[in-house]
């Protein structure tokens, strides 16, 4: 079963992930005043670009020493 291997994934990474979405959407919305509404391209973008922020080597390594693993 996977689910405990990739419990590092959960504990790290994904927060992170969460942060940095939910961060680049909150830019999003502030740049365009929330008049423009958020298209399905857009929401691609803006996760590939938290998904960059977060899953970096570094930080992938971190969150396996994190747990022991």
């Amino acid at each position: 079963q996977s689910t405990h291997s990739l419990q590092p994934l959960d504990v790290v990474l994904f927060k992170l992930l969460l942060t940095a979405y939910s961060k680049e959407l909150s830019t999003h919305l502030h740049k365009s005043q929330g008049l423009i509404p958020i298209k399905k391209g857009d929401c691609f973008l803006l996760f590939w670009k938290a998904w960059i922020i977060s899953f970096k080597e570094e930080t992938i390594l971190k969150s396996f020493e994190a747990t022991g693993m």
